[in-house]
């Protein structure tokens, strides 16, 4: 499994469409008869390859991730690969992390601002969560998504946070990889998956809500780019309260007759 495409546009949009060490442009203006010339590359940080320079035990999600990659002009790209002994994986991260606050920065001097997401105007912003009691409407919230973010109580005991770390840590892997899967086999074993840990979490009086928000990426550059964001929520059934999707909770037999009809 290689590198996907929504992959490709994080690290893209995180370095600016510039090469993380000479930070020139990694693509060329067109002619009158010809395309853009492209020859920006996305370089991986540990090695693709066991036998690749600076090989690491990454399984392979991970090493696709967009964080085990840099945006790099094609002279860079070579060059780490042929000075590993320089270019180790630690000055690599530093080298993206420092790049990526320069785009930042450059942004907020050029935009009054850097990157943000901002909701999209042309759809309406959710103001609830939907209940997720199954796999398979997470997991299409997943494949329309590309991030996420979520919200978990604090103080909770060691083995129930645990158990919705892990549960969150296969969101975020599920995000990465899911327009890699193209089978029914492989989206239905994804949803099997998701559902056994919704099902763990009622068995311990917690429930999982979750909504799709449709943001748009601007960079004060190019035209904003549409950056769906999905938000789940673990809580203990104990604080849910039962709203309408308007927002207004159901506090009476009526609301919750309402509730039914809706």
């Amino acid at each position: 499994m290689g590198v996907s495409e929504k992959t490709r546009k994080i690290v893209w949009a995180e370095a600016g469409g510039r090469c993380a060490i000479c930070r020139g442009e990694v693509i060329t203006p067109g002619t009158g008869c010809d395309d853009p010339s492209v020859f920006g590359e996305e370089a991986h940080i540990v090695a693709r390859s066991k036998g690749g320079p600076r090989a690491g035990n990454l399984d392979d999600d991970s090493r696709h991730s967009h964080t085990n990659l840099l945006l790099l002009c094609s002279k860079h790209h070579k060059q780490i690969d042929d000075q590993p002994d320089h270019f180790t994986v630690k000055r690599l991260r530093e080298i993206k992390e420092q790049h990526a606050a320069w785009v930042r920065r450059s942004l907020d001097k050029k935009a009054g601002g850097g990157p943000r997401l901002v909701p999209d105007p042309a759809f309406p912003q959710p103001r609830v969560l939907a209940l997720i009691t199954r796999g398979n409407p997470l997991w299409n919230m997943i494949k329309t998504s590309v991030t996420f973010e979520y919200a978990l109580p604090d103080g909770l005991p060691d083995d129930d946070e645990s158990l919705i770390v892990e549960f969150l840590d296969l969101l975020r892997d599920y995000l990465d990889i899911a327009p890699e899967l193209h089978s029914v086999r492989e989206n239905r074993d994804a949803e099997k998956s998701l559902g056994h840990y919704i099902r763990g979490l009622g068995e311990k009086d917690f429930l999982v809500g979750a909504h799709v928000r449709h943001m748009l990426y601007v960079d004060g550059r190019g035209e904003p780019m549409a950056w769906p964001m999905l938000r789940v929520e673990v809580q203990p059934a104990s604080h849910a309260v039962v709203a309408g999707q308007d927002g207004r909770p159901f506090t009476t037999e009526q609301d919750e007759e309402q509730l039914a009809e809706e």
